[in-house]
């Protein structure tokens, strides 16, 4: 427990309330006791193990007992402690050991401390999360459950080189009632030279090359691995090599010596065993076998037959059949065998014309077909290969023949395309339009073709040289003066016009639709008022088109509108007319559109392509004023407080009006505001009522007034005769307010009773304008002396005055005295309502009360009548009533006392500082006081300095009369 934690309190009735009245009798400095309150706490926290485990408090309240309190330390198990090696409880205690060390040896221990070890508490130590890095999943390390060892348990084994490089144990120290503490161990793996170098093997261990493998070639690298970090291995032949070199770093293997299977001496394998050593005296070894395979020398040709684009001979096309070409020079290098010629590849037919011999490779014309320059291609290419005869696998000699045709000029042009059909053409070519492209050929080589018009015509054009017909002239239809169909004769001939041929072209012009429809206006522009009737022709649309054939000039006519406008306007072949639905000005959107239609009329042709002339057509529409106002009801009612002022809103009347401008209306009383002023005035532009005149709902408590709403500005033109209105009832009711006070009538009574009524003997008679009877509430408010009246009241008339009591008075003469009693008795309304609103009165009842007396009856035995008379007793009251002149008198006598006491006190206090504005004459003295009080009188005291206009040396202090110095 925390100290100051209340442990108990000592209670002693007999002092209880005093000050300083517990002690204990004993000294402990481990508790107190308050000396006033008795509440007993503890001074500091205990330890079970360390501190004493039972107190005994003597406890004195100063009285003849003394009681003793037993404290008694009760333990609580503490959480082991860890923090004896701050490292390991902070997380950075680090070790390091080497990758091969010994299982089971200590490599660390866990320090915790527990102080219940005194009462036979036990730790045990576990590992709780085991993580290495930079690879993952390995449990190399234990701890011992009771010493807190830890150690290499073999699980996993600690293996640098398979990335366990450094491992992070949570280690926790756990009592036997489950309370721990927990720290982390770092343990950083060393890496040790253990591993032997690993060769990567050539498949099936050999290595193949050729006999021509050129010396100082690179044959094979060989590759060991170490699994030692940053652990170099260095490579030898353990045999020594004459053939082959290794380079000792990078295991290249390179010839030596030439490989050529030719000698004798040479083998055809080589085996070779290699060494791989690390920096730690590892090694092992990698045998493999070099295997060296032979290769056929190729055949040799003619360079200029085998290289580049090989050998090109030209032919005239009429060289004979059987005639030699070109001969192929070649040779084998091997001995004893033979070449042969073949032919690999030909252009098209170029074996129909050329054969070759595959023994000597001449290659020759054949018999057919004949070599006719302007029938049969100008070139030949031959691709022929010369290989070995025994060994077709031996690289073989290749090469490409290209044979050349000369022409011989012998042949004249022939026209190869003219139309059959006739050509048609549009109107609108424009001019160098092409028309047709002539095709003749000449099948000499180097003979041109040339064109031209036998009759030439204006319209059409040939080129000479390109054989194209153009149109030179612009073409119309419509022009009269223009042929619909031309018959055009032209002339081919070639050079120096030596031969020629002739031909016909049949033109024919097309009509185009290359004219819009005109009308005779663009634009129209019409003023209608909105209430024309649907059906009206607005306007009847005039067009033509001037193209001189059906479908080019057939006229049609399209309305194009917006969403706004489409149900409004009807276009029915030229006409347009208004309809289906009629103009409406009143509208928010046409306001924004400025109160007009746009709208397009397309005028097109059936040509094709189609040509449109567009027509705009604005209509605009003037107001006519057509709706009357209309309101949610005819009928309006509203109500107000009797005492509102005035301009207090009374209600609002909202009238609409669909004609534009919207609800344009102004509103005005027209019936039933009577009286001057009126009570009530409307206002033109709001419709709201409000209040002009004071109403008094006792004077009326309902007005009925009749509202005009007449429409404005609904015309184009003003029209006050079309101004449409409508007429409203308000009925106005006029709410009570408890603004009229009771009144009673008469306001004074008086009345007179004898002494020994008891039954009620007067009755009030009061009233309230703005209340019922029942409202009234009245009480004696004043003179109900020893309360010997009261007020009887039955139902909720005005109640009557009843004596509660018989009257005591004054005895003169042996009779009772008449006594005179003024009550005042108030009345309320709104009785039950608000006390802030009641209003009250109260009336005066004068009573004068005179005795009731009786003879009493004689002592004797004699029986006497009893007789009742009635005394009235006489009691005169003298005072003294001066006449009018005395008060006068009386007055001016006491203003002539005040005069001269005025006097006597200026003579007495003139000299005063103090008492300068009483009396002047001390104005000399205030120039050196600029504090002053006016004690005697009651006044405030003022703080200041004279002005220069009080402080005059000329001016004279006033003096009394009789006091002039």
């Amino acid at each position: 427990m925390l100290p100051g934690t209340q442990l108990s309190r000592a209670y002693d009735k007999d002092v209880a309330g005093r000050a300083d009245v517990y002690h204990f009798l004993n000294k402990t400095k481990d508790f107190v006791i308050d000396a006033s309150s008795g509440v007993i706490t503890s001074t500091k926290v205990f330890n079970y193990e360390t501190d004493p485990i039972r107190f005994l408090l003597i406890v004195d309240s100063g009285g003849l007992r003394r009681r003793v309190l037993t404290v008694n330390i009760i333990d609580v198990p503490e959480s082991p402690d860890c923090t004896a090696d701050p490292q390991f409880s902070s997380g950075t205690a680090t070790v390091e050991l080497d990758e091969d060390y010994p299982l089971f040896q200590s490599i660390y221990r866990v320090t915790a401390t527990d102080e219940d070890f005194a009462n036979g508490d036990r730790l045990k130590y576990t590992i709780e999360t085991q993580l290495s890095g930079p690879k993952r999943g390995a449990n190399c390390f234990g701890v011992d459950p009771v010493s807190g060892v830890v150690s290499v348990n073999g699980e996993d084994s600690l293996d640098f080189d398979a990335g366990f490089h450094v491992f992070q144990l949570a280690l926790r120290a756990t009592d036997t009632k489950g309370l721990f503490c927990q720290g982390t161990l770092i343990i950083r793996v060393r890496n040790i030279n253990d591993e032997k170098p690993q060769f990567e093997p050539f498949p099936l261990n050999l290595i193949n090359v050729t006999e021509k493998m050129p010396v100082g070639e690179i044959i094979a690298r060989v590759k060991a691995t170490d699994r030692d970090e940053d652990s170099s291995i260095t490579y030898s032949f353990k045999t020594q090599q004459e053939v082959f070199r290794l380079d000792p770093v990078t295991g290249i293997i390179t010839l030596l010596k030439p490989l050529n299977l030719d000698k004798p001496n040479n083998s055809k394998v080589y085996p070779l065993e290699v060494e791989a050593r690390d920096n730690g005296n590892h090694s092992s070894t990698y045998v493999f076998t070099v295997s060296v395979e032979n290769v056929d020398e190729p055949i040799s040709c003619d360079s200029s037959f085998s290289t580049g684009a090989g050998v090109s001979v030209s032919v005239p096309e009429n060289t004979p059949a059987s005639a030699p070409i070109y001969m192929i020079l070649s040779r084998d290098p091997d001995l004893e065998q033979e070449v042969e010629f073949l032919i690999l590849n030909s252009s098209v037919n170029a074996t129909a014309y050329f054969n070759l011999d595959s023994h000597n490779g001449v290659i020759s014309k054949t018999m057919e077909p004949l070599l006719d320059y302007e029938t049969n291609p100008k070139h030949f290419q031959l691709v022929i290969a010369v290989r070995s005869r025994e060994d077709l696998s031996v690289e073989s000699c290749t090469g490409t023949i290209t044979i050349n045709i000369q022409n011989v000029n012998d042949e004249s042009p022939i026209l190869t395309y003219i139309p059959d059909a006739p050509i048609n053409i549009y109107e609108n070519l424009p001019v160098g339009t092409e028309l047709v492209k002539l095709t003749a050929t000449d099948r000499d080589i180097g003979d041109s073709v040339h064109y031209e018009f036998i009759d030439t015509p204006k319209e059409f054009s040939i080129n000479e040289d390109s054989e194209v017909v153009t149109v030179a002239y612009p073409l119309d239809y419509e022009d009269v003066s223009t042929p619909k169909s031309w018959v055009l004769y032209f002339r081919a001939y070639d050079n120096e016009r030596m031969h020629s041929t002739t031909g016909t072209l049949t033109v024919i012009l097309q009509d185009v639709n290359d004219n819009r429809p005109q009308c005779s206006q663009d634009i129209y522009i019409i003023e209608l008022p909105e209430n024309i009737p649907v059906e009206t022709l607005l306007v009847s649309l005039a067009c033509t088109d001037k193209d001189g054939t059906v479908p080019n000039n057939n006229i049609t006519y399209h309305l194009i509108t917006d969403t706004f406008s489409n149900e409004t306007f009807t276009l029915t072949n030229n006409e347009l007319k208004i309809g289906p639905s009629h103009l409406d000005f009143d509208n928010a959107v046409f306001a924004g559109m400025h109160f007009k239609y746009t709208l397009f009329v397309r005028v097109s042709d059936e040509g094709n392509p189609v040509l449109s002339t567009m027509i705009t057509v604005i209509v605009r529409v003037s107001r006519i004023n057509e709706l009357n106002p209309t309101g949610t009801t005819l009928a309006f009612t509203f109500s107000i407080l009797e005492n509102s002022p005035v301009d207090t809103l009374v209600g609002e009347i909202t009238f609409t009006d669909a004609d534009w401008p919207f609800n344009d209306v102004k509103y005005a009383i027209v019936g039933g505001n009577l009286g001057t002023p009126p009570k009530f005035y409307i206002e033109p532009d709001t419709g709201m009522i409000k209040l002009l005149d004071s109403l008094d709902r006792e004077m009326q408590s309902q007005y009925k007034i009749a509202v005009r709403v007449t429409d404005l500005d609904n015309d184009a033109l003003p029209d006050p005769i079309r101004q449409r209105s409508a007429t409203a009832q308000v009925t106005v009711h006029v709410l009570n307010v408890n603004d009229e006070p009771p009144v009673c009538t008469p306001p004074h009574l008086e009345t007179r009773i004898y002494s020994a009524m008891k039954t009620p003997f007067i009755q009030l008679n009061c009233s309230d304008r703005d209340s019922p009877q029942e409202h009234l509430s009245y009480s004696i408010v004043g003179g109900n002396t020893n309360n010997r009246f009261t007020l009887w009241r039955r139902d909720f008339g005005p109640p009557s005055l009843a004596a509660t009591q018989n009257f005591q008075g004054d005895v003169f003469q042996g009779i009772l005295a008449p006594e005179t009693f003024q009550l005042l008795i108030e009345v309320t309304d709104e009785l039950g309502g608000d006390t802030v609103s009641q209003l009250s009165t109260t009336t005066a009842v004068i009573i004068h009360v005179f005795p009731w007396s009786t003879t009493q009856p004689t002592p004797s035995t004699m029986t006497a009548t009893t007789t009742i008379t009635t005394s009235v007793l006489t009691k005169i009251s003298y005072y003294w009533s001066p006449d009018n002149w005395i008060p006068a008198v009386l007055t001016l006598t006491g203003a002539l006392f005040l005069t001269c006491l005025y006097a006597v006190a200026w003579c007495l206090f003139k000299d005063v500082p103090a008492c300068w504005r009483l009396f002047p004459h001390c104005h000399k003295h205030q120039q050196k006081h600029p504090s002053i009080t006016a004690g005697e009188s009651g006044q405030v005291t003022r703080h200041g300095n004279l002005s220069s206009g009080d402080s005059n040396p000329n001016m004279k202090p006033s003096l009394l009369p009789g006091n002039h110095q």
